[in-house]
């Protein structure tokens, strides 16, 4: 079973992609882009190329848990997606994703946090998504 993370954005998303059996999250493609059809299309390919099953968007919630307006947009997204492909689609929390990634590419150069920073918040996403299933 393979599965595609998402750090859904307004300018870029950032992906990584996970074979169950591994259990590994793996950065995969930044997708520079604020139109949303052009990024359903960009995610489309992935999911046929990598054959995914499943596809976890990161929810940035509140520190209490609450859902943001942001939230809603990604929901929304998910669900134009779902018109043109057969996946499962999973939401969990990415609060704090992008602040590890950070930590992860302190002492690099700015042009390299900048394209790395929602690849590794894609693949924390799938982190959170693997935690979840354990608690379970």
């Amino acid at each position: 079973i393979m599965v595609l993370g998402v750090d859904f954005g307004r300018k870029k998303t950032g992906t990584a992609f996970m074979d169950m059996d591994i259990k590994i999250p793996f950065p995969y493609r930044l997708i520079e882009e604020s139109n949303a059809r052009k990024v359903k299309r960009a995610l489309m390919d992935i999911i046929e190329e990598k054959n995914i099953d499943t596809v976890v968007f990161g929810l940035p919630l509140s520190d209490e848990g609450k859902e943001s307006e942001w939230c809603s947009e990604i929901k929304r997204f998910s669900e134009f997606l779902l018109k043109s492909v057969k996946v499962n689609i999973v939401f969990v929390d990415e609060y704090g994703t992008s602040k590890e990634a950070d930590f992860i590419l302190r002492g690099r150069k700015k042009n390299v946090k900048k394209k790395a920073n929602d690849l590794i918040a894609a693949a924390l996403i799938l982190e959170n998504y693997l935690n979840v299933l354990n608690k379970k």
